[in-house]
């Protein structure tokens, strides 16, 4: 299936959504990423906050996530 919708209006909808995920866990963690939890050190984790705050750990790999996904749409011709 393929759904039409504008180039503007889907930058407008990942940026409220990276507006939206700013507000959680009292702010996104931007040392965040995602993991394999048997590839990470539990210590490393520890030092950089995925245990004493894991909304803002889940905020910041969101923000990352839509951060690409705008910047590959904005790179993308126009049709």
């Amino acid at each position: 299936m393929i759904i039409s919708v504008s180039k503007e209006e889907l930058i407008g909808v990942i940026l409220e959504e990276m507006k939206a995920w700013e507000s959680v866990g009292g702010g996104p963690n931007y040392q965040a990423f995602d993991f394999d939890p048997k590839d990470v050190d539990v210590d490393v984790l520890n030092e950089l906050g995925y245990y004493t705050n894991r909304e803002a750990w889940i905020a910041g790999v969101r923000i990352k996530h839509l951060n690409i996904y705008l910047s590959e749409i904005q790179a993308q011709q126009s049709r």
